[in-house]
């Protein structure tokens, strides 16, 4: 990993834990709102504490991801420069995921200091998380195409791995099923209720990777018989 890469990386990984301490040292009061019910009222109160929880989580997960890659490193000395490739765009995920993360990170906090931004059912966070859920999506489809064959990110069914230029067709394919299938769970943050958008976004998923899959196997087979 690229030296300026890693020092983002653990900057968005340190940083809610960072203005989650200033909100306990300067913003909260000592008891805050700790969790909402659907109707977007509290339903539970903590301690102001409490807002290191979710930091905790991240900075955990992204150690904890580090240590996966550092391993997955060693474990594949033959061919370094494929793996990297690979790991490559795994961080760039990384890195869309802790933006999103702190995102999200700041809007518990403002919760927490003002519970009634979340008093309507359909406040902000309905909107907040598709829209994050959707921009992930829409990332991901931009980079299938571009990836190597592996075992972590793409459509990765038998047909697809045969060969570099059937892995391209099928993530192709599949890129366009994501970034559609991120629009629609986007939409449906916007205009749906509560969490039905989830709902949309898992049919969504469903019916665009099928087609996809469906397609790309049409292709596939087209060109082999062509030979």
């Amino acid at each position: 990993m690229k030296l300026f890469k890693k020092i983002l990386l653990l900057i968005l990984a340190i940083l809610p834990a960072v203005y989650s301490a200033v909100a306990v040292l300067f913003l909260l009061p000592d008891t805050v709102a700790a969790h909402f019910g659907v109707d977007g009222q509290p339903d539970r109160y903590g301690s102001k504490y409490e807002a290191f929880l979710l930091p905790g989580i991240i900075l955990a997960t992204y150690l904890i991801y580090l240590l996966i890659r550092n391993l997955k490193q060693k474990s594949s000395a033959d061919n370094t420069e494929q793996i990297e490739r690979r790991l490559s765009v795994t961080d760039t995920v990384v890195m869309i995921s802790l933006v999103l993360l702190n995102v999200l990170c700041v809007y518990v906090l403002m919760l927490m200091n003002d519970p009634a931004l979340a008093k309507d059912s359909e406040s902000l966070i309905n909107t907040i998380i598709p829209a994050m859920v959707g921009i992930l999506f829409i990332v991901l489809g931009n980079i299938m195409p571009k990836t190597k064959r592996n075992h972590f990110l793409g459509i990765r069914v038998k047909f697809a791995m045969d060969t570099d230029e059937h892995w391209y067709i099928a993530n192709r394919a599949g890129g366009i099923a994501m970034v559609i299938s991120g629009l629609v769970t986007v939409i449906a943050g916007l205009i749906l209720r509560s969490f039905f958008y989830i709902i949309v976004m898992t049919i969504a998923l469903l019916i665009t990777n099928t087609v996809a899959i469906l397609v790309s196997y049409v292709k596939i087979k087209g060109k082999q018989s062509n030979k």
